[in-house]
C-alpha cells in the first residue's frame, strides 16, 4: 500500500509555514490520472479493476491519540501496545481499501475532528495495486508527486 501526501496550492506557490495540508478526498483526481496513464499504455481495464484507492489521515498517531481520549475503544483494539495499535490501524485501512470492511464511525469522527491547534488533520491518498505488475507504476507516480515534500530549513 502506498501513501501520497496531498499538497495544497499554497504549498506549491509559497512554501510557507502555514497549514499546507487539508482534508480532501482526491480519489477522483487520482483515478483520472491513473486512468489516463492506463489509456496511454493501452490497458483495457478500468482503474477500479486494478487499484484500491482511498483517503485516510496521514499519520496513524492521529487515530491512536484520539482513541486514547475515547470513552470506549474499538473491538479488538490493542490498548497497551503502540506497535500493535499502528498495525491495527494499517490492517483496518487495508481492509477498508479492499472493500472488506466499511470505515467505522469512530474513524470518520476522528477524520472530521480537529487537532490540538484546531486545524483539520492532514490526509494522504492511499493506493493499493490489485496486481503486483502495477506496483512500479504507482511507486514512480507517487515518487514524482511526493517529491516536493521537503520543509524549508535554515543553514
Amino acid at each position: 500500500m502506498f501513501k501520497l501526501n496531498v499538497h495544497s496550492i499554497v504549498d506549491v506557490i509559497t512554501n510557507s509555514s502555514t497549514v499546507i495540508y487539508t482534508y480532501q478526498d482526491s480519489t477522483k483526481e487520482a483515478k483520472e490520472l491513473l486512468q489516463e496513464i492506463l489509456n496511454l499504455i493501452g490497458e483495457k481495464k478500468d482503474v477500479d479493476d486494478l487499484f484500491h484507492i482511498g483517503v485516510f489521515l496521514s499519520e496513524d498517531d492521529y487515530y491512536i491519540d484520539s482513541l486514547d481520549n475515547a470513552e470506549e475503544y474499538p473491538e479488538n483494539f490493542p490498548v497497551d501496545d503502540w506497535k500493535a495499535q499502528s498495525k491495527y490501524i494499517a490492517d483496518l485501512q487495508e481492509k477498508i481499501l479492499k472493500g472488506e470492511a466499511s470505515k467505522p464511525d469512530w474513524m470518520e469522527n476522528i477524520e472530521d475532528g480537529l487537532d490540538y491547534d484546531d486545524y483539520r488533520y492532514s490526509t494522504s491518498l492511499y493506493i493499493l495495486p490489485k496486481d503486483e505488475k502495477y506496483t512500479g507504476l504507482v511507486k514512480k507516480m507517487l515518487t514524482f508527486l511526493n517529491f516536493p515534500s521537503h520543509e524549508a530549513t535554515r543553514g
